[in-house]
């Protein structure tokens, strides 16, 4: 087995490995920084300059599928041989393997996709795109344990497969235990559909929230929203919700720790949006590093992991959250547990799992895992 503390040598070489998207979001960089602090050489590719990418060795934009394929063949040429493409959209996972089967490197430059988002468990229904972009991936890295397991069956998967939560990089975050009793108010961070826009209420219901959010301002809390989009912030304001732009990923982080709890809600009371029932999200792990705990509703996956954690606390319907005052006997409980786990569900300590991903289909040895880690590893994704 190769060492736990070192890049994957293939042919005596550490592997070249290329994070690559459209939206390069904060997933891609999470792992990419955890490769970074093992030693890997990282590059990334996005259509626009995100948060993080100035951790990487290079970073490239492209916006059309000349300037993509270019760039492919160009980290090719330097030795790229491990390309991780992080979907959606699906289309360009099949251009990455169109440049790898046009410069004969099939056995040198692997292509494993990190699926982000399926229609197949969003909307219910195969893309042609989705279909070929798993049919020519040589692995597929999943969001969560229950969409690998439904995904693998329903494409008939034969490829290697792991999964990976988006955890947080170690030591993101820190803040003063002794202010926490000044906390106040609860918090929602990520994208919030605008309620005038009817289609895309439509086709990612699940984001649209502004009934939710009023409500948890007429139980009688002070909700704040850190935006993920910007046609959010003057709908939610109206309703009585103190409402931030889109934030720069440290900023938002920091503007996070002077509230109580984190809102973990999603529109789906009637239980049939499996993009919630399935999966787990990054403001999960993002309330935890800054030690707010989660109010999780109406998402079964997340629901089961608060519980699991003990992270925070979990409701039937969003009236059981009232004004947050029933809670108050069990805080100190929960955030001495977060004190803990905020330590332990770190990208840092479950990257290997991507890592020996790369090595099953490189065909080289996989790591050795301390006893430490893999304990940690077999609480997280085994017997479930």
């Amino acid at each position: 087995m190769q060492d736990y503390d070192k890049p994957l040598l293939k042919n005596g070489e550490p592997l070249k490995l290329l994070e690559c998207a459209s939206h390069h979001c904060i997933r891609c960089v999470k792992k990419g920084r955890a490769f970074k602090k093992l030693g890997y050489e990282v590059h990334g590719m996005g259509n626009r300059i995100s948060y993080g990418v100035n951790d990487y060795n290079t970073y490239v934009v492209w916006q059309n599928e000349r300037q993509f394929k270019s760039s492919i063949k160009a980290y090719i040429d330097i030795g790229v041989n491990a390309i991780t493409w992080n979907n959606e959209p699906d289309l360009p996972a099949i251009w990455i393997r169109q440049v790898i089967t046009d410069m004969n490197k099939q056995d040198d430059v692997k292509l494993v996709s990190d699926l982000h988002d399926l229609d197949s468990v969003r909307r219910k229904l195969i893309p042609l795109e989705e279909r070929k972009m798993i049919n020519i991936s040589d692995g597929l890295i999943y969001v969560s344990l229950p969409i690998e397991k439904e995904t693998n069956e329903l494409h008939k998967i034969i490829i290697p497969t792991t999964t990976i939560y988006s955890y947080c990089n170690e030591g993101i975050i820190e803040y003063d235990e002794d202010k926490i009793g000044e906390r106040s108010a609860i918090v929602y961070e990520g994208g919030a559909n605008p309620p005038e826009d009817t289609e895309l209420n439509k086709v990612f219901s699940y984001r649209s929230l502004y009934d939710i959010m009023r409500k948890l301002v007429a139980m009688g809390n002070e909700v704040h929203m850190f935006c993920g989009n910007v046609t959010a912030v003057e709908p939610y304001s109206t309703i009585g919700v103190v409402c931030y732009p889109p934030a720069l990923y440290d900023e938002m982080m920091k503007g996070m720790l002077k509230f109580k709890y984190g809102v973990l809600v999603f529109n789906n009371h009637d239980g049939k949006k499996d993009q919630v029932n399935l999966t787990l999200t990054n403001k999960m792990h993002e309330y935890l590093q800054c030690g707010i705990p989660s109010l999780a509703c109406w998402c079964p996956e997340s629901e089961k992991y608060v519980k699991k954690h003990n992270i925070g606390f979990t409701f039937n319907h969003i009236d059981e959250i009232g004004d947050c005052s029933q809670l108050n006997d069990h805080y100190i409980d929960v955030m001495n547990n977060i004190k803990t786990k905020r330590k332990e569900l770190v990208m840092e300590n479950f990257i290997s799992r991507v890592e020996n991903l790369y090595a099953e289909v490189h065909g080289i040895e996989g790591k050795s895992v301390p006893k430490r880690i893999q304990k940690l590893q077999d609480l997280e994704y085994k017997g479930e």
